[in-house]
């Protein structure tokens, strides 16, 4: 075999471990959502801005995670912030964190400030 050969596969063989190398995944670790616990139980008030203005809400924490979100007080349209209010709590619950939630297509505003008022809740259960 030339140097040239053997220079070649040594090179072929260096780049692709280092491809699978950088392929691979690392131990998993678990996420600050997955931890239980992550949250001090307990009734929490936040309010964010609306479309129609502000959105008041309420958390509930029971062993540490997120149980009930209530909406206790919005000027935000009957109807076309429904959704938001209902998609994000049931978002909210199965995720238990809220930056995984979506806004709701069609009540941008009322999902954003919705999101605002659960965020600001939440900082104080931490």
């Amino acid at each position: 075999m030339t140097f040239s050969k053997r220079a070649l596969i040594v090179g072929v063989v260096a780049v692709s471990l280092l491809t699978l190398t950088a392929c691979g995944s690392g131990a998993a670790t678990p996420s600050e959502s997955d931890a239980t616990g992550m949250y001090t139980d307990g009734t929490y008030l936040g309010t964010g801005a609306g479309y129609g203005g502000d959105i008041e809400v309420e958390i509930v924490v029971t062993d540490g995670a997120i149980a009930k979100l209530n909406v206790v007080d919005h000027s935000e349209t009957g109807g076309i912030s429904d959704p938001a209010f209902e998609g994000i709590e049931e978002q909210l619950i199965e995720k238990q964190d809220i930056n995984e939630v979506e806004v709701v297509t069609g009540a941008t505003k009322t999902s954003d400030g919705l999101i605002e008022a659960i965020s600001a809740a939440l900082t104080d259960a931490k």
